[in-house]
């Protein structure tokens, strides 16, 4: 049986930020391989495995979870000091005293530093220390830092995964690895049913900066049906009640423009039948994963999102509930079997 947590572990520790997949690409077709007829890559580092069906002329069902991280890059080197912008989306605010890892080859380790609050001004010490008044400390003088490091290397959170009070468990970039980890799951579930359809697998490339790779794959492979599978905010105190989701309720079911309402009824309706916990997602508008391009690939594609609650997302403890892994994998074994009985 899959180690979730091992997985979990591996992948999170694993650096990828949007557009620099490379390595966690690798790891994730390997993962992949025991449950597949096929795995392959493209240019832009999107990783697919291929389940086919006998079937003679099968529809194609594609589920969907990024493999690319938020991350920085460099951008200057000052007196050995490395500035940098964000790649994806990241607050500021968090950032001061984050240990990095920036992505030479080997690696070299860093710290985000900050003015001490006894140096800083009155107004100084009421506000957010600007992007641009941050730099990573690498402990190299300008020589050392400029002959190792080149503008324009990307770098990544550098904190450990670790488990936390069974089932919750944090690290980085759990978005939107745990949704892969989901996909292999469904898989395990799947190893022995022979599906009506042919059931394809995408590790996708780029959402960060723009659902890039699924933009590419989904055009690639042209399927019938399309399920993202992606993060949601979970509840946390100081959150609002009504944009966040309970962990260890279950996955969410989205339910809005960029989802098919009869995959969402679907959905729902094996959810209640198989007893599996789940939520209502409202989405309203762009739903900022990879249903957006795939949803209007070519002629058009049925898609749907399904989430994973999780807390302090684009930071680098990001925590989610295993459980709620679990039985996603469960609901989407489900789905793909519902299609071989023909009830879509």
């Amino acid at each position: 049986m899959l180690d979730i947590h091992e997985v979990l572990r591996e992948l999170s520790m694993t650096a990828g930020p949007s557009g620099f997949e490379q390595t966690v690409a690798q790891r994730a077709a390997r993962l992949m391989m025991p449950y597949v007829d096929e795995v392959g890559t493209d240019a832009l580092f999107n990783v697919f495995g291929i389940k086919r069906s006998k079937k003679e002329g099968a529809r194609k069902l594609l589920f969907s979870a990024h493999l690319d991280e938020i991350g920085l890059m460099v951008t200057k080197i000052e007196d050995g000091f490395l500035r940098f912008r964000t790649i994806g989306g990241i607050d500021p605010r968090i950032l001061p005293a984050k240990e990095i890892k920036v992505l030479t080859d080997p690696p070299v380790f860093g710290v985000i530093g900050a003015l001490p609050p006894h140096l800083q001004t009155k107004d100084e010490n009421k506000k957010p220390i600007p992007l641009e008044k941050l730099s990573i400390d690498v402990g190299m003088t300008q020589e050392e830092a400029e002959k190792l490091i080149p503008i324009g290397t990307p770098a990544v959170f550098a904190e450990k995964a670790v488990e936390l009070q069974p089932p919750y468990f944090s690290g980085k970039a759990m978005d939107d690895r745990a949704c892969f980890v989901i996909l292999l799951r469904m898989l395990e579930l799947l190893k022995d049913e022979e599906l009506d359809v042919d059931l394809i697998v995408q590790a996708s490339s780029q959402e960060e900066v723009g659902a890039r790779g699924a933009t590419v794959g989904a055009f690639r492979h042209n399927p019938d049906y399309a399920i993202a599978v992606d993060v949601t905010h979970g509840q946390t105190p100081d959150a609002p009640k009504d944009r966040t989701f309970k962990l260890g309720g279950g996955a969410c079911i989205s339910m809005g423009p960029n989802t098919n309402r009869k995959l969402a009824k679907t959905l729902i309706k094996l959810a209640k039948a198989n007893e599996i916990p789940w939520q209502p997602e409202v989405m309203e508008g762009r739903t900022g994963t990879d249903a957006w391009p795939m949803q209007v690939t070519q002629k058009g594609v049925a898609t749907a999102v399904v989430s994973l609650p999780l807390k302090y997302m684009h930071t680098p403890a990001e925590v989610i509930n295993t459980d709620d892994l679990e039985n996603a994998a469960k609901l989407l074994s489900e789905f793909a079997k519902c299609l071989e009985r023909g009830e879509l």
